[in-house]
């Protein structure tokens, strides 16, 4: 049966397009029907992925899928799940491929993708928080009307991270304007509202991203270890073995340039590689401290949460595999190759928790002396010890220097 079902599969994922995420749960429900347990499926799971051939993504996705459903249907405690996530110029994607060439139809497409995993499913509440941070086209407006119009609002609301300033919320106190928040104010703001009232059971808050990069079927991959492995977070992994990955673009050399350098200055995140994967699970209770007195705002936000997180217990934090298929048509960050305003933020953050680890000053000062001019010239000549490794190995490996990045 699986043979067929392979068979039949596309060799390519679109999720904006309707017919495959028809085609997606159909899958889902007939490997369902054939009794597989999870070993199983992991098993079937890893066979495909050895073969590595691009051509097994849509089956390996509704691989990943199948076994979040199957996590589902053993829920018997009260659980809560709130996903978050912000909007910043997305009046596009958020709208529907035949009203816009890069229309994604995200919201409603993450709305019936949360109600099919949790459909006939008692226990488990849900609900969906999209945080406007301060899009100058109305993102957040157009959203609300969205959920107007499809009489969403007992499951979908829309924040303001405008008026969360306005009122000085804590999460934002230190903000002045939205201009100081690229998607890191926001999505603090949206993590702190999802804990304002206390939900009854367990209570899990995830953020991701405002496309369809992450099909949310696959929520519960995250939420099982937090329920069930004493994990306090749990992060979307695209560099693990078993992740399934489909990237377009060219910035890998890049990518590993600053994995390695952050590594430098952050040292208690042990194995973790893929700090910015749009999709993260928190238990409820840790997000008020670890959320308190931040220093980053913007895009380096998501490295603060895990050293922090890893600060308050060891070997709390788990990573997952997961299917990720690129979204960048109409992406909001790829022109703003934010590498090095982060790595100044996570500089900051060296000095603030670890200020007595002296083996990275040599590396935060180099960052800190950095403009963008020399760091474009870095990111063209990224040296080779640093290409040539996976970035799993930059957690042991330091031995590309300062002055080796200055060409001294």
């Amino acid at each position: 049966m699986l043979k067929k079902i392979l068979e039949s599969c596309p060799k390519e994922v679109d999720l904006t397009n309707d017919g495959h995420s028809e085609m997606i749960l159909e899958k889902v429900k007939l490997i369902l029907e054939g009794g597989y347990t999870i070993s199983e499926i992991e098993e079937i799971e890893e066979h495909l992925i050895r073969k590595k051939d691009n051509s097994f993504i849509f089956i390996l996705l509704v691989l990943k899928i199948v076994k979040s459903k199957m996590l589902a249907s053993k829920i018997t405690e009260p659980l809560f799940i709130s996903v978050v996530f912000a909007v910043y110029k997305e009046h596009n994607r958020i709208r529907k491929s035949t009203e816009h060439p890069h229309g994604e139809d995200f919201l409603l497409k993450k709305k019936r993708q949360l109600e099919w995993l949790f459909e006939n499913q008692p226990n488990v509440g849900w609900e969906l928080i999209v945080v406007d941070d301060g899009c100058p086209e109305g993102s957040g407006k157009i959203a609300q009307n969205i959920i107007d119009e499809n009489k969403l609002n007992d499951k979908i609301r829309v924040l303001y991270l405008s008026e969360a300033i306005e009122q000085k919320y804590a999460p934002v106190k230190n903000l002045s304007s939205t201009n100081e928040s690229q998607k890191g104010g926001s999505i603090i703001y949206g993590m702190w509202d999802a804990v304002q009232q206390k939900k009854a059971g367990n209570h899990i808050v995830i953020y991701t991203d405002a496309d369809l990069s992450t099909h949310l079927g696959q929520v519960m991959l995250l939420v099982d270890p937090l329920l069930n492995n004493d994990k306090l977070v749990a992060i979307g992994s695209r560099r693990a073995p078993k992740s399934v990955v489909i990237k377009k673009g060219k910035r890998n050399n890049r990518g590993k340039l600053f994995i390695y350098l952050w590594k430098r200055l952050i040292p208690n995140l042990g194995g973790i590689v893929d700090t910015q994967c749009g999709f993260k699970a928190f238990r409820a209770e840790i997000i008020p401290e670890i959320i308190d007195d931040l220093i980053e705002k913007k895009f380096a936000f998501d490295i603060e949460l895990l050293l922090k997180t890893a600060l308050l217990k060891k070997e709390a934090i788990t990573k997952v595999p997961i299917a990720w298929i690129d979204s960048e048509e109409a992406s909001t960050t790829t022109d703003l190759q934010p590498y090095l305003p982060m790595l100044k933020s996570i500089v900051k953050m060296n000095k603030k928790y670890f200020s007595k680890k002296k083996k990275s000053n040599e590396f935060a000062s180099f960052i800190e002396s950095l403009d963008r001019e020399k760091f474009d010239t870095i990111l063209e000549n990224v040296p080779d010890d640093i290409v040539k490794r996976k970035p799993s190995e930059f957690t042991e490996y330091d031995e590309v220097k300062v002055t080796d990045l200055k060409g001294d």
